[in-house]
């Protein structure tokens, strides 16, 4: 998987490349189907901002982070991922199952009347 890590407004030292790196690591495992994630890291007057987006099969996931501390905006933005993340990892298994559930239903019901 490809991780893109920028700065806006500063430059991003190898610290802190790793950082996000090892951050990422544990949200990208819960959906393999990622291909790419795209970090911004800025600082604006006495703020930390942290944008991330992750790209994949039929999936754009965006989530900022804000914070007086750089690593803590990054932490508070990979934090969002894994939530959105884990919502439409359980979206998908939800509808899976759902329908496998109806396929069941109709199979024992077109038993019952045969």
């Amino acid at each position: 998987m490809e991780i893109i890590i920028s700065g806006r407004h500063l430059s991003v030292n190898d610290d802190t490349k790793l950082y996000v790196e090892e951050k990422l690591a544990k949200v990208i495992s819960m959906f393999p189907k990622l291909t790419s994630a795209r970090v911004v890291l800025d600082h604006q007057k006495a703020w930390g901002l942290a944008e991330i987006t992750l790209h994949g099969k039929n999936v754009d996931i965006v989530a900022t982070g804000k914070a007086e501390a750089l690593y803590v905006a990054i932490d508070e933005a990979v934090d969002k991922l894994g939530k959105q993340l884990h919502k439409h990892v359980e979206k998908i298994h939800e509808h899976r199952g759902h329908a496998e559930k109806e396929m069941m239903q109709e199979l024992t019901e077109s038993q019952a009347v045969s």
